[in-house]
């Protein structure tokens, strides 16, 4: 058995670059960066970046591009993000190979305030989008209790 899930809650480092390609795919991405604050040896208080590549395909990506074009989702909006690690090989511009990490968003939550001002845009973002909305990628995790729920007791595994 073995598991790949990432989760996250950090702030985009960029607007999300969205990208129409071919058979009708769609292609989101961004950095996001997480902070970790802790306390050195001297006693001062040190704030480490980490940055991460994330990527969201199809219905996922058509989602984040709908709300970015509201104004929901640029540079600095607090995220939660459930995904998994994916790794890329490629050669850069000197035609050396390479190995990069990105994350694969299966879900994304908005979290904290709207970063549009004014009561009117919050009204508007909770009816669009709710504090505790998510937006997932993933058809299987979405229906995964569905089926849980019709077992019978005697097929339970313990």
């Amino acid at each position: 058995m073995s598991l790949n899930k990432v989760l996250l809650i950090g702030n985009l480092g960029q607007d999300p670059s969205v990208r129409y390609l071919d058979n009708n795919k769609v292609v989101a991405s961004f950095t996001l960066a997480t902070n970790e604050t802790y306390t050195d040896r001297n006693g001062e208080r040190k704030t480490e970046t980490e940055w991460h590549n994330i990527e969201m395909w199809d219905q996922l990506a058509r989602n984040i591009d709908n709300l970015k074009q509201k104004g929901y989702l640029k540079k600095g909006t607090q995220v939660y993000i459930e995904g998994k690690i994916r790794t890329e090989n490629y050669k850069d511009k000197e035609g050396i190979d390479r190995v990069g990490k990105k994350i694969r968003v299966l879900s994304l939550t908005l979290l904290g305030s709207p970063n549009k001002a004014g009561n009117e845009a919050t009204e508007n973002r909770n009816a669009e989008v709710s504090n505790s909305h998510s937006i997932q990628n993933n058809p299987v995790q979405a229906n995964a209790g569905a089926e849980e729920k019709n077992m019978p007791i005697d097929d339970l595994p313990f």
